[in-house]
């Protein structure tokens, strides 16, 4: 066996876990890691240059193309082709893979060589390939990729990787100049090496060119989606396909009605961009359009002097205007399948879960993403964040996810584990796992502080008090978090053994703190309360085996405007027995109501604390209807 998770994948570049990570068996991994689908976006994708094109490779044949060699140095494995690696692909169609897992326990060093091409006559020459690998810890003491060109001498390194690039249906696409290596005799090789029961390396689109010099592209457009009758800003991703370092150029955004007619234009010139071949520069609309509920059609255009290649100038996308809070439902949380656990079908589903009885309902298949890692309210819509891209998307109440763009600033290329906001002070929060941030509504974060948790916080949520909270699947604890600093103190442990992608969410009408919790051990996975004053988990309802993250509450059926009783703090709940109840204004009454709202027992009380003795209620869910000096609110409590 070895020393892994899933969501090591998280710890690129920030985090490395220590001698408590779980271990798995390379079975299990396997079984689990093939449920997660690609990532589908569309920047830094070009596969087809206008160019003088010496080489292109698909491997469709699903063979060794004429002219290519393979060579094993170990005669324990060596490069295949293949349709699919169960089920996936890069791009859908055929590639060449060399799967390390597949061939099991044993030393691979293989080559996949190209066959011998004059470029001695171009002026300049660049290789490119998409491709996927999956690296088993993504450390230096695992597998190697190498890249090399033969110089007409020797072999020559011109790429090299030991960690995960790429992903099925999202390949890692590489543009390399290796002008400097032309010769009569020129090669490529893709070198597979110390290996043994690693993951695989899948390689696809080999192509060797001569660029044209002068050649822009749009490559995507955001965002897909927006709110009614509320102003926003459009984006474009210009992809500079040629050899020549490109300074002017403009874009144009336009956005259609249904019947084709422009509802929205407007030309953005961009002067001193030093965009190199291969590179992507981002532009972004000085005027923001504001439209009604609908569909359109949005446009964007480049337009550099000279282009070589008009073809790939423009890049065309649907924008969905919808008015998301209308699709949601009280006294629901709103989650996602990552791994069909009971192969009933939901695997990548939005789910509701009933916040009283915990019982699931499957909604649409998030078609749009990979795999959704977390989940909040921002401002009554539900947001999302895809793992890997750090893409932002709203998602309906159907299922329906469309991206609005992607989190940028200080969390760099690290993923996000974990998003909250707290729609009381207009902030939002994001940690990589180790590491708070905050962001704002243009998706920039700012680095708070070190949270010094354990290992992984994998979900976090505010309550309607401001507290910030998070779960640590290293110690398995439920943390409080300093908003200002970062630091997080431990609370307590949860009770369960946790792995994978959790969420949890705050109920912000109640205040009560959820979590979609996977606990490895049982394989089992559903709705839980916590007690925020031990860190205890309970269930609600019987948990099933599908794992689900994000964990997202719109708010109970409790108006939100009798819950502002000042300081009131209800602990520990769930409860075996004893309720105490504190606020900062004085509670003259509490009364006990059932989810049929009938009043089952009432506390006559005066002063800023109250005890509460329920250990002859049935077990379940209640709501406190709790009366002051001042104000009346509710509190939802569970009953063991």
């Amino acid at each position: 066996m070895k020393k892994i998770t899933f969501l090591l994948m998280f710890m690129i570049g920030f985090l490395s876990l220590n001698a408590q990570n779980r271990m798995m068996t390379k079975e299990q991994e396997r079984h689990y890691l093939q449920t997660v689908r690609p990532v589908q976006h569309h920047f830094d994708h070009l596969r087809s240059p206008n160019a003088t094109v010496v080489l292109s490779e698909n491997f469709d044949s699903a063979a060794l193309p004429t002219g290519w060699n393979v060579v094993d140095n170990t005669g324990n494995g060596g490069w295949t082709f293949v349709a699919d690696y169960n089920g996936q692909t890069l791009d859908g169609t055929p590639f060449a893979m060399v799967d390390s897992d597949g061939y099991g326990s044993v030393d691979l060093d293989t080559e996949l060589v190209s066959p011998s091409m004059d470029v001695s006559a171009l002026n300049s020459v660049f290789v490119s390939f998409d491709h996927y690998f999956n690296s088993y810890g993504g450390n230096a003491n695992n597998e190697i990729g190498d890249v090399d060109v033969y110089d007409g001498t020797q072999w020559v390194n011109v790429y090299s990787t030991n960690a995960d690039v790429g992903a099925w249906g999202n390949p890692d696409h590489q543009l390399i100049d290796v002008t400097a290596y032309k010769n009569a005799n020129f090669q490529v090789r893709f070198h597979y090496y110390d290996a043994n029961y690693d993951w695989y390396w899948a390689v696809d689109n080999v192509m060797v060119f001569e660029p044209s010099n002068d050649d822009l592209a749009v490559t995507d457009a955001l965002p897909e989606t927006f709110l009614p009758n509320m102003p926003f800003n459009l984006t474009g991703y210009v992809y500079n396909n040629g050899s020549n370092t490109q300074n002017a150029f403009d874009v144009t955004f336009n956005i259609k009605d249904t019947s084709n007619a422009n509802v929205f234009t407007e030309t953005v010139n961009i002067t001193g961009a030093a965009l190199a071949s291969g590179n992507t520069y981002v532009v972004t609309s000085t005027t923001q359009p504001s439209l009604p509920a609908g569909t359109y059609t949005l446009e964007v255009m480049v337009a550099l002097t000279g282009d070589q290649d008009t073809t790939n100038d423009t890049y065309t996308t649907q924008l969905y205007i919808i008015d998301y809070p209308s699709t949601y439902n009280m006294d629901t949380v709103y989650s996602y399948v990552a791994f069909d656990g009971d192969m009933s079908g939901d695997n990548g589903n939005l789910v509701t879960f009933d916040i009283n009885s915990g019982a699931a309902t499957a909604q649409g298949a998030l078609v749009s993403s990979d795999f959704f890692t977390s989940g909040t309210f921002i401002n009554d819509v539900l947001v999302a964040v895809e793992y890997g891209t750090n893409a932002v998307y709203l998602i309906d109440g159907s299922g329906a996810a469309h991206r609005v763009g992607f989190f940028h600033g200080d969390i760099g290329t690290a993923s996000i584990s974990a998003i909250a906001y707290d729609n009381a002070l207009q902030v939002g929060y994001l940690t990589n796992g180790t590491v708070l941030l905050t962001f704002d509504m243009t998706l920039n974060t700012t680095i708070v502080g070190a949270m010094n948790n354990a290992g992984l916080m994998i979900g976090m949520d505010v309550d309607n008090n401001g507290n910030l909270y998070g779960v640590d699947i290293v110690d398995d604890q439920l943390y409080s978090i300093d908003p200002t600093t970062g630091v997080a103190t431990g609370i307590g442990p949860v009770g369960l053994d946790l792995s994978y992608a959790q969420d949890i969410g705050a109920d912000p009408t109640t205040g009560n703190l959820y979590g979609t919790l996977y606990e490895v051990g049982n394989s089992t996975g559903g709705l839980y309360i916590f007690d925020k004053v031990t860190g205890a988990a309970t269930a609600i309802g019987t948990p099933g085996s599908d794992e689900y993250t994000i964990c997202a509450i719109k708010g109970t059926t409790v108006s939100i405007s009798e819950n502002h009783i000042a300081g009131l703090k209800v602990y520990p709940n769930p409860t075996n027995g004893m309720i105490l109840v504190n606020a900062d204004e004085s509670i003259q009454n509490i009364a006990i109501v059932n989810l049929t709202g009938q009043v089952v027992k009432t506390f006559a009380n005066d002063g800023l604390n109250a005890q509460l003795d329920l250990s002859d209620l049935a077990a379940g869910n209640y709501i406190l209807k709790i009366t002051t000096d001042q104000t009346v609110g509710s509190y939802q409590i569970i009953k063991k």
